[in-house]
């Protein structure tokens, strides 16, 4: 073939997440985070249908990242949002951790997820006490024993708000000791540092108390990389890299699921290949 030579690329997958043949059953769950509430939907609401919140952009990363996921709660908020995403939720705006706690086994009974992203505290403003995020687990545990069901936890430090709080740190302290204290007792609990790790700045909240887009999308990637660096659903998902040759020079791709290998068959231009 004039102008062309073929190359064979052999590739070993040194990364293999979260896998893309059994659905994850997510359950985003929490307050207004959660749900998408602003202190201006009191005198003039959005519709459900224009409440995302962070689940929209989580839904995006993960869907690019192959990872199949399936969001569950009783709540559906976000249904008009284009691109698309999957919009059910538990998210309860003004809800503090005690009324999470009160429902919570619930939730679990009739969603049945396999994981659940918390993040509540925010409306707890009467104490610094993490007692109703340790009935919300209680009742997650409750849920495992009785269905014989393993849920994997990511439990957000909360974020602060845009005036700092000082309770919040306070909260957040208190919250962190108690996680470590039921992962050494065996618990699948995984801690997410959103208080630092979304990295929030005044610009990314739409009041003081809840993040605009920018905000939750920067909430969305904390979530994200927790879920990729601490998932164990799915071992076979195919990491396929995007940038070694350009899309119209590959002519096959194979995979050997045992080796955990790609290979690449490509038609290359003379002046070589554009990484």
């Amino acid at each position: 073939m004039s102008g062309l030579r073929y190359l064979k690329i052999f590739l070993i997958l040194a990364f293999l997440s979260a896998a893309a043949h059994a659905v994850v059953r997510i359950m985003p769950l929490g307050d207004s985070i959660t749900y998408d509430d602003t202190y201006a939907d009191s005198d003039h609401p959005r519709p459900a249908g224009q409440r995302s919140g962070y689940r929209n952009y989580l839904w995006y990363k993960l869907q690019d990242a192959g990872f199949a996921a399936d969001f569950v709660g009783s709540q559906i908020a976000g249904q008009d949002i284009t691109p698309p995403f999957d919009p059910e939720n538990e998210g309860h705006p003004g809800w503090t951790t005690y009324d999470i706690a009160e429902h919570a086994y619930d939730y679990m009974v009739n969603s049945q997820p396999d994981m659940v992203l918390l993040h509540i505290g925010t409306n707890d403003r009467t104490t610094t006490n993490p007692q109703g995020v340790a009935d919300i687990l209680n009742a997650i545990d409750q849920y495992e024993v009785t269905y014989s069901k393993h849920v994997k936890v990511f439990v957000a430090l909360i974020i602060d708000r845009k005036e700092p709080d000082g309770r919040i740190p306070i909260f957040n302290r208190r919250l962190n000791d108690m996680l470590q204290q039921r992962i050494a007792q065996g618990d699948d609990i995984v801690i997410v540092d959103m208080y630092n790790d979304a990295g929030l700045t005044s610009s990314d909240y739409a009041d003081n108390t809840h993040p605009n887009d920018n905000g939750y999308y920067k909430i969305a990637n904390v979530w994200f990389n927790a879920i990729m660096q601490n998932s164990t659903f799915n071992d076979n998902l195919r990491a396929f890299p995007t940038s070694l040759v350009a899309r119209q020079y590959i002519i096959d791709v194979s995979y050997d699921d045992t080796a955990g290998s790609v290979t690449f068959t490509t038609e290359i231009p003379d002046t070589g290949i554009q990484f």
